[in-house]
């Protein structure tokens, strides 16, 4: 009996990802957070993390009308952008053995913290975990999404790269997930 494409279909894995962010977040989460910052810097996350802030609060159609949305929202980003810097530290302390010195030093410019206090850089697990305490999750995956739409639905005048976007919120989620397991450890 001929091969049909059913049985070629059949002999190899389906519905399945390996290489995909999450799903490598699933198996191996260090190995996540070195691929996120590989892929971006602290300063790539500072830059594109504000541009998000400011276009979420000039989109006319957003979850950001009222004041309060617009101060909760403020305050959000800050406590993101620390954990972004704590999590990077956590990464680099680990991933810092594994190349040389002169890397490391490079590294080390493009990541540095920014948000965090000298007592979080000392022990950035604290920043990890005074985020975790601060948000639910189910807060911080909702106001993901709402800055997630404001900047697909943005059109003003803003230069906006629509290419990075899902990724842009892909790593973030990632960091958001492994803050949160880190926290049940």
């Amino acid at each position: 009996m001929a091969d049909t494409p059913h049985d070629e279909v059949s002999a190899r894995e389906r519905f399945c990802k390996p290489g995909h962010l999450l799903h490598t977040l699933e198996g191996e989460p260090s190995r996540c957070l070195q691929q996120i910052f590989e892929n971006f810097h602290l300063d790539d996350f500072r830059e594109e993390l504000n541009l998000w802030l400011h276009v979420s609060l000039s989109n006319d159609q957003g979850a950001y009308e009222e004041g309060t949305a617009r101060e909760d929202l403020f305050d959000f980003v800050r406590h993101l952008h620390k954990l972004i810097e704590a999590l990077c530290m956590i990464h680099m302390d680990t991933y810092r053995e594994t190349i040389s010195p002169e890397t490391s030093r490079l590294l080390d410019i493009a990541n540095r913290p920014f948000y965090l206090t000298p007592a979080e850089q000392q022990q950035p697990a604290l920043a990890v975990q005074q985020f975790c305490n601060t948000f639910r999750y189910a807060y911080v995956k909702m106001e993901l999404l709402d800055m997630l739409e404001a900047v697909v639905t943005y059109e003003g005048v803003q230069p906006l790269c629509k290419g990075i976007v899902v990724a842009f919120y892909q790593h973030l989620y990632c960091l958001v997930r492994i803050a949160y397991r880190m926290k049940h450890l």
